[in-house]
């Protein structure tokens, strides 16, 4: 979060925004658009998805949160076969 937040706040300087002005564009309080900014992890996500999408900022979420690796993905057939169980010792009748 703290360097999403560092990306957030880069871009906004880079467009030579007040944080107040994306504040009000983001339609939160300055406060709370200061914790992005500094990275807080309490904020709630919606709004850090609201400035992530105001700034067009795909490449820093992608940092914090990266796409998975090819091998490690896992497919929609695989997450809808049934969980295989081991077969038990059969029981003899008395």
């Amino acid at each position: 979060m703290v360097a999403l937040g560092a990306a957030i706040r880069e871009r906004r300087l880079h467009d030579n925004l007040a944080a107040a002005y994306v504040a009000d564009a983001l339609g939160i309080s300055r406060p709370t658009y200061r914790k992005i900014e500094e990275g807080d992890g309490t904020v709630e996500f919606r709004h850090v998805a609201r400035a992530i999408c105001f700034f067009d900022s795909k490449e820093a979420l992608a940092k914090v949160v990266p796409l998975p690796l090819a091998e490690a993905s896992i497919t929609m057939k695989a997450l809808m076969q049934p969980v295989r169980q081991r077969a038990g010792k059969r029981r003899q009748a008395s």
